[in-house]
């Protein structure tokens, strides 16, 4: 077992084997306890970043390492480092390729797309930066235009728009489009799923039905907009996600479980069968790692909740 937890945290589990592992925690209450433990370990030498948290993680790491044998702790930690070497590798590699194929297609559109559990950041011809969430799509010109700057959206991307009067930057997406000059905002609309949001943190924002454009609703830095019964409705945002665009951590504090399986669902594309409606209004605080898979972030969750979960099949999980 000590190896399967070894694979485990270096990525090279296939899904079987991980629905095997997770199976075998549901029947075994001391395996599940050593996963905790080793899940706690990693969070905190991965999540914990202030300086004045270093006196806390130093002494939280030797309770662990006091409770985990040595010989496997040195093991994992040597496995993981070797893991994200090849990661830092493969994403240098795409990235490389990526470029070459703007380069070769000059002039040409094209579809960029984040990797399940990976995060993409790219700046496009004007200038503006984006960053593009797990299973996102995004269909960008190498030049825009002299009338306007225009991208397509599938999934959820964060963007800080180069500022140009003359020319506005338009995110289009499946029904509804966000227009702006220069601003920085977050827009969640995955075209597999009727849920749409677009967040502003600078600047202002036009979010308009791309079939009435005159029906839109006008945002002010701090607002949110989206999407209930078919109408585009305005609330106070609480978007503050500068560590999850820096490294893909997803900070969430009082958010409803509803909201958050929501986005866990087209982040991972997996369905979830939620026995007690009930679930759904729970309230969580926390954070995770966009690149951890999807059973240990419900494991973590699940920690200060009271629920549980069942794996079923690769792509689809229980909630009761």
């Amino acid at each position: 077992m000590n190896e399967q937890f070894d694979k485990y945290f270096a990525g090279t589990l296939t899904d079987a084997e991980k629905l095997n592992l997770f199976r075998q925690m549901d029947d075994n209450a001391a395996l599940k306890e050593e996963m905790a433990d080793m899940q706690n370990m990693m969070a905190l030498s991965g999540l914990m970043e202030k300086e004045e948290d270093s006196r806390l993680v130093a002494e939280k790491m030797k309770e662990l390492e006091r409770r985990i044998n040595k010989r496997r702790f040195l093991r994992l930690s040597l496995t993981v480092a070797k893991y994200a070497a090849i990661v830092v590798l493969i994403f240098s590699s795409w990235f490389l390729s990526e470029k070459y194929t703007q380069e070769k297609h000059r002039g040409e559109a094209i579809w960029i797309e984040a990797p399940q559990g990976q995060r993409v950041y790219l700046t496009l011809a004007d200038g503006t930066e984006a960053w593009l969430s797990s299973r996102t799509k995004l269909k960008v010109p190498n030049q825009f235009n002299h009338k306007e700057r225009v991208i397509e959206l599938d999934g959820e991307g964060f963007f800080a728009v180069k500022k140009d009067a003359d020319r506005p930057f338009i995110v289009k997406t499946k029904q509804y489009n966000v227009q702006v000059l220069g601003t920085q905002f977050n827009v969640f609309a995955y075209s597999e799923s009727s849920d749409f949001e677009t967040d502003l943190l600078q600047g202002s924002v036009y979010v308009y039905n791309k079939d009435h454009k005159e029906a839109g609703l006008y945002m002010k830095p701090d607002e949110k907009v989206f999407l209930k019964d078919g109408t585009l409705l305005k609330s106070t945002s609480n978007f503050k996600q500068s560590k999850y665009l820096k490294n893909g951590i997803f900070t969430f504090e009082d958010k409803p479980f509803g909201e958050l399986l929501t986005r866990l669902e087209r982040w991972y594309d997996v369905k979830f069968k939620i026995q007690n409606p009930e679930i759904k209004t729970y309230v969580f605080s926390g954070k995770f790692r966009q690149s951890d898979d999807i059973a240990s972030i419900l494991q973590a969750i699940q920690e200060v909740g009271k629920f549980n979960f069942r794996v079923l099949t690769e792509n689809e999980i229980e909630i009761y």
